[in-house]
């Protein structure tokens, strides 16, 4: 399986059946550690700054792997203004556009962000909050 980082939207939005249907994200996971030097460059928050995990979905993902999670203190999801998560897409996407060189693939990287803009984007416009999330897909 391979690791993906989405966005993840507090409520569903029409866009989010055209962001799921894409699967994007795999990119974004693979150059995780370029891409948070980006965003530190680019004075903007760092995507894995941004990562949050449902309450449920830890359980389930503890129990698959044998760990009791009765016995452990699971941190609470968090959610973040989609605003905070467009400015840091587009710095990244400014950034990689400009500096090809930088990543080894760097098509793949614009695909993922510019999908996760333009989910953001209409969930700014709709006030929803988000958070990235790791996924296997």
């Amino acid at each position: 399986m391979a690791l993906a980082i989405i966005v993840t939207l507090e409520k569903e939005l029409p866009e989010s059946a055209a962001y799921a249907k894409a699967a994007p994200g795999k990119a974004l996971a693979r150059e995780a550690d370029r891409i948070d030097s980006t965003a530190r460059r680019k004075g903007v928050t760092q995507p894995t700054a941004l990562l949050s995990e449902s309450q449920a979905a830890l359980i389930a993902q503890l129990q698959a792997e044998g760990f009791d999670p009765a016995k452990m203190r699971l941190p609470p999801e968090q959610w973040f203004a989609a605003a905070e998560g467009l400015k840091t897409v587009r710095a990244i996407a400014e950034y990689v556009a400009s500096n090809l060189n930088d990543f080894k693939q760097p098509n793949p990287i614009l695909r993922d962000l510019k999908a996760a803009e333009t989910l953001l984007a209409a969930a700014d416009a709709a006030g929803v909050r988000f958070h990235f999330t790791k996924a296997n897909i």
